[in-house]
């Protein structure tokens, strides 16, 4: 790799100042030369202070640039005014509450420029804080350190595979994808907005490799999180399934990846049909109403095949949103 080579760390947030400053610091011992690197904080509306505590790391982490949003846009247009103020070699992602363990970025940079591949991925460290153990997870394929065509990982469909591994902050990126289109992202999606940009990349010809490098840590049961709320943003599953939708079916070769898209819709669908206990009963109803909505787009037989295939449970918790769907299919 050259030594000159240089990165981008893009790093969206919405009143991150719990956390901002552990992710900070995890990026002061990344590169020899601080001057290797660009910070990329998009402010989205924050009210406590994250951008000053950001600010106090200036000198530290090289290139600061803050992005201010005057009110909260979303996660998805924090990364398209992220990816837009991004100028160097390589693009990596940081979400505020997570963190890296030391000399990761000059790892995963080298590793891209030594098997020539467009992005790398890698595994991560899940710490929660509840104080449950830590877990490792892997990138779902069992290629390591392989120069792999990115539409050679989507399938198979009912087992996991990289388009089932959506976080941008599992890897890196050359920024040449973005220029041309292949790394973009969504705005106004307050969630989801991975695994559309994942999918996107995807179709394309890229190629990436999943690599060992030191520890990304992804910080779970944070009571901010989008993950732990209940509102009218939960809902951003199914926008980004039909963005999905639209990817797979725009020409006939990606339509063989219908299966996979259908597989996932029905899984997502039913994991918050399974938490609906937290929301309204007008956004309860609204859910199962979109639900059907977007399953009456599939095409009948990927439909039926999938519905047979997710198991007794999530065919429970989604009956009355898919089965009214498949009857019509049937005397269609």
């Amino acid at each position: 790799m050259s030594p000159d080579r240089s990165v981008s760390v893009i790093i969206p947030v919405h009143n991150g100042a719990a956390f901002i400053g552990t992710a900070l610091q995890s990026l002061e011992r990344q590169l020899d030369d601080p001057s290797r690197m660009q910070v990329v904080l998009v402010d989205d509306g924050s009210t406590d202070g994250t951008a000053d505590i950001a600010r106090t790391f200036e000198g530290r982490i090289g290139e600061l640039t803050v992005v201010r949003n005057e009110s909260p846009l979303s996660v998805g247009t924090g990364r398209v005014q992220g990816l837009e103020a991004a100028d160097r070699d390589f693009i990596a992602f940081l979400d505020a509450d997570d963190w890296m363990a030391p000399g990761r970025l000059e790892v995963l940079m080298r590793r891209c420029d030594e098997l020539d591949v467009d992005f790398v991925r890698t595994d991560h460290i899940r710490a929660f804080e509840d104080g449950s153990p830590r877990e490792l997870h892997r990138a779902p394929d069992g290629r390591r350190g392989m120069k792999v065509a990115a539409r050679d990982a989507i399938m198979p469909v009912h087992s996991s595979s990289m388009v089932d591994y959506p976080f941008p902050w599992a890897g890196i990126f050359r920024r040449s994808l973005a220029e041309d289109g292949r790394l973009a992202y969504d705005e106004g999606l307050h969630s989801f907005e991975d695994r559309v940009a994942i999918w996107r990349l995807a179709l394309t010809d890229a190629t990436f490799a999943v690599v060992d490098a030191p520890w990304i840590f992804y910080r779970r049961s944070v009571a901010t999180s989008l993950t732990q709320v209940f509102d009218e943003r939960q809902l951003a599953f199914i926008r980004g399934f039909e963005l999905v939708r639209d990817l797979v079916m725009a020409n006939d070769e990606d339509r063989a990846f219908e299966a996979k898209v259908v597989r996932q819709f029905l899984a997502i669908s039913a994991h918050h049909v399974d938490r609906q206990s937290g929301m309204s009963g007008a956004l309860r109803a609204k859910m199962r109403r979109a639900i059907t909505d977007l399953a009456r787009t599939f095409d009948a037989e990927p439909l039926r095949a999938e519905w047979e295939a997710i198991g007794p449970r999530r065919r429970m918790l989604l009956r009355s949103a898919i089965a009214p769907v498949l009857k019509e299919k049937a005397t269609a």
